[in-house]
């Protein structure tokens, strides 16, 4: 018979109740924040890996007779700030090869609207059907950055699957 009375007064105690509610929902609390730290930084190093993809075009445009394409990787590992050894993958490759640059006896291609490229007779000469409207022949370089990211809780499924990366095309000439 003691039981029953002994539940009754567990039932009606409020002592430690609000260290409870408060426990429980500190856990949420910090759920939520784990989760939009990893979208910030996310975010964060997206931001500036594309910076520094401006950064190499920009630098290449500038130079576009005698671009450096063996200095743009390295380039953009010191300005995207990512450090360790082949964390940080560059791909560069012009009219749709890789490692395939040069300065002189370029060859030139269109660029189509489906972002592709397409051989051209010269360089300068407007591009036929199928590409981009109003456009002419060019030698186009593209550069491809990416490196993994490592979130702290959420799956990297909802962070660009767990890679960081950007990419252009320069129209060189």
């Amino acid at each position: 018979m003691r039981k029953p009375h002994l539940l009754r007064r567990l039932a009606g105690e409020r002592r430690g109740v609000a260290a409870a509610e408060f426990a429980l929902w500190m856990v949420l609390f910090f759920i939520t924040m784990l989760a939009a730290l990893d979208i910030g930084s996310f975010s964060i190093e997206r931001a500036r890996l594309a910076q520094a993809m401006s950064g190499a075009s920009i630098a290449a445009f500038k130079s576009r007779d005698a671009v450096n394409f063996t200095a743009l990787p390295g380039y953009l590992r010191t300005a995207s700030g990512v450090t360790g050894a082949g964390v940080l993958t560059v791909t560069v490759g012009c009219n749709g090869g890789v490692n395939n640059c040069v300065n002189t006896s370029r060859t030139c291609s269109c660029l189509t609207a489906a972002a592709t490229l397409v051989p051209a007779g010269s360089c300068g000469a407007p591009c036929g059907s199928g590409a981009s409207a109003n456009s002419q022949s060019g030698y186009y370089m593209k550069m491809s950055a990416s490196y993994p990211f490592r979130p702290a809780l959420l799956p990297r499924g909802l962070l660009g699957n767990g890679v960081v990366s950007q990419s252009t095309t320069v129209r060189l000439q």
